[in-house]
């Protein structure tokens, strides 16, 4: 059985299990391989680097580098030297190197790879962190493209990144393979006739970056011109949270048409969200959101940020509304096509979930994608080694 080295800084571990479980879903579905993780973790200050724990072929790492990515390479360097030496001193003998992201894990599964003889590696690219760094780090912009050009294949999780990476790292001519994250929703609630409302679900710690105080705003700019939108938010969060938006409530005048109405199960969310007209997220910084995925499957229509988050899965399909979520302008138009448009777009979800549009986010098909892609990678190898 090939080996799969995977070094990713979002992987529940021993360090911290409150991690996302997008990659640990991509693994335990991805049959026929033997997953090797190694779950770094950044810890603030200058130093080495340190094993916390090995369990289940996954090792917990953690390494200290400065914030805000001073000096990025130079730790990261001394981060691969470990992860070389730990996989020489264990005899492990790995076949490919998957690195997670392309702004952190990709420096170091391209050093990993070059010290080990050139073992192909392939390479994540998220939405946020990556594209924040690649603005970011100007200076750093030939280095990345060094990197994606030693890459064997590059897996960006959006088709907004893809564009964006193509852009900026030139990558036009780099093989892609478009690979979403795996939809824990796997049923479909056909869409009907909603209750009038429309409804946005997060964890109310987050409410700036998902873009509240704009729409708030958007809301009220509304109602002064006579078109009156209903709202529920959705989400637990601190206190101090609740009351911050229960004040831009009151200051916009809204306690009539916006309300809070708290946490809800996971279990009960699809079920949940059928109730109402549509969903909103104009979201601030959003890598995928699986809410989306969540909030369509449930028979919902979206109203969903441009550059962020989903944007591009549904390019064609009249089943939700681009917004740009930092003009307020065009979240008033958003709104006045979701409170308008509702039966064409539920009946154009309702074509999409019979014809299984949504099975691409699904693991069966994800896995297979993933899975195809690394057996072609070891045929290739096998060959040249022939």
């Amino acid at each position: 059985m090939k080996t799969i080295l995977h070094i990713t800084a979002d992987y529940p571990d021993q360090y911290s299990n409150k991690k996302t479980q997008a990659i640990q879903n991509l693994l335990r579905n991805t049959k026929g391989f033997q997953h090797l993780i190694y779950s770094i973790n950044r810890q603030s200050g200058v130093g080495g680097v340190q094993s916390v724990d090995r369990r289940n072929n996954v090792i917990t790492v953690c390494y200290r580098a400065p914030p805000f990515g001073i000096f990025l390479e130079t730790f990261l360097s001394k981060l691969a030297d470990w992860i070389t030496a730990d996989l020489r001193n264990t005899n492990a003998n790995v076949h490919i190197l998957h690195a997670h992201k392309l702004s952190i894990e990709g420096l170091v599964a391209q050093r990993v790879s070059k010290v080990l003889g050139g073992v192909p590696f392939i390479c994540t690219i998220r939405g946020n962190t990556d594209q924040k760094y690649l603005r970011a780090k100007l200076d750093k912009r030939g280095t990345y493209r060094r990197l994606v050009r030693d890459a064997r294949l590059l897996l960006p999780v959006t088709p907004w990144i893809e564009r964006y990476v193509d852009q900026t790292l030139e990558t036009e001519n780099i093989e892609k393979l478009l690979l979403p994250t795996i939809s824990q929703s796997t049923n479909l609630i056909p869409p009907q006739r909603g209750n009038g409302r429309l409804v946005t679900v997060f964890n109310l710690s987050g409410w700036r970056l998902k873009g509240i105080p704009n729409l708030l705003t958007t809301v009220a700019n509304l109602k002064s011109t006579g078109t009156i939108v209903q709202l529920d938010i959705v989400g637990g969060g601190e206190p101090h949270h609740i009351q911050a938006i229960q004040k831009r409530i009151k200051k916009h005048d809204l306690a009539d048409q916006v309300r809070l109405t708290g946490a809800i199960a996971h279990t009960e969310i699809q079920t949940r969200l059928n109730e109402y007209t549509g969903f909103l997220l104009p979201t601030l910084r959003e890598t995928f959101g699986m809410v989306y995925l969540e909030a369509l499957t449930a028979g919902l229509p979206i109203l969903y940020s441009q550059e962020r988050g989903v944007d591009g899965f549904f390019d064609g399909r009249e089943i939700g509304v681009r917004c740009d979520p930092k003009s307020v302008p065009s979240l008033e138009a958003a709104l006045r096509q979701m409170v308008e448009n509702e039966e064409p777009m539920k009946a154009e979800l309702a074509k999409c979930q019979t014809e299984g549009y949504f099975r691409r986010f699904e693991a069966e098909q994800v896995c297979k994608s993933y899975s195809d892609a690394l057996h072609s990678i070891l045929e290739n190898e096998h060959a040249k080694i022939a």
